[in-house]
């Protein structure tokens, strides 16, 4: 698993702190202008892991260079969950999040989004030699387990009826990842790139063969999810400033060279079979084809 050097303690200290001033005054600075950004980390397998407590790995690499494109001078991040991010942005306790946010109305009422720096397609995990599959058709009888409430869920609740699959869903990845290792279930389904970081845990590599027990199938199970920046309501012009800083390091060489030496190339070493992915599949898979500022608007009158 790829481990890369903390950002300083001091500076989640003294970014909470400033924060902590910051709700206490009538106006708070601009979130980009801080002297240290408190960003919010949605952590995920493979894009996010965890060293000393602290995210390291690709989101690092993008929260770094992204801001440094916005003209921040230094961050600090703070892990958030699913469960909390939203009342961590709306209470100020962060001044931005990054992560898998998705995309809607309702969420886009509360929270400007800058979108986006990374895609990823909904997809399985299998065991290393589960029975190949390569349409949905091939799912029919099989177990499908889902985290309940995901994106995931909702797609292949829809895919139960027309593709005769069997539906699980449970409360949280890891117990997705016991059911398809003892057999319960035939695949874990949820982000594709999430399922490439599960597979390259220490824990889900054979010591003997050096390779992962799970395999990601190229299938498509379809809809796509973006990784993006949520702020607060009241910053419509950090947002479209952050835009800008994303197409700019999306468009770079960094951003490949980022997600291949974090992730992608880890995966590929790792996993069962050999595959191979040149750039230009990368980019394909992976490349926004969403960078715009159209939800750092949306509200304004």
């Amino acid at each position: 698993m790829k481990s890369g050097k903390p950002s300083r303690s001091v500076g989640i200290l003294t970014a909470a702190l400033l924060l902590v001033t910051a709700c206490g005054s009538a106006a708070p600075p601009p979130p980009l202008d801080a002297d240290i950004v408190s960003v919010g980390v949605k952590l995920y397998p493979g894009l996010s892991p965890v060293n000393s407590h602290l995210p390291v790995g690709f989101e690092a690499q993008a929260r770094n260079k992204i801001l440094k494109h916005a003209g921040v001078q230094e961050s600090a991040p703070t892990p958030v969950w699913t469960s909390n991010w939203e009342t961590a942005l709306s209470n100020r306790k962060v001044h931005m999040v990054m992560g898998m946010i998705s995309d809607n109305d309702l969420r886009a009422a509360k929270f400007r989004l800058a979108r986006s720096y990374l895609r990823t397609d909904i997809a399985l995990l299998t065991l290393a030699d589960a029975e190949p599959v390569h349409q949905v058709q091939d799912l029919a009888g099989k177990d499908i387990c889902t985290v309940e409430g995901s994106t995931a869920d909702e797609t292949m609740k829809v895919l139960q009826n027309s593709a005769g699959l069997r539906l699980t869903s449970v409360s949280t990845p890891e117990n997705c990842i016991e059911r398809v290792r003892n057999e319960d279930s035939f695949a874990y389904s949820t982000d594709r790139i999430i399922l490439m970081g599960f597979t390259t845990q220490d824990e889900n590599v054979s010591k003997e063969t050096g390779k992962s027990f799970f395999r990601v199938p190229d299938l498509s199970m379809g809809r796509q999810q973006h990784i993006s920046i949520a702020l607060h309501k009241d910053h419509g012009e950090a947002c479209r400033r952050l835009v800008s800083a994303i197409d700019t390091y999306v468009r770079s060489n960094d951003w490949l060279t980022d997600l291949r030496g974090q992730l992608i190339d880890e995966y590929l070493r790792l996993a069962p079979g050999n595959p191979h992915m040149t750039d230009d599949i990368v980019r394909k898979k992976f490349e926004p084809d969403t960078i715009n500022a159209d939800r750092c608007a949306d509200g304004d009158t």
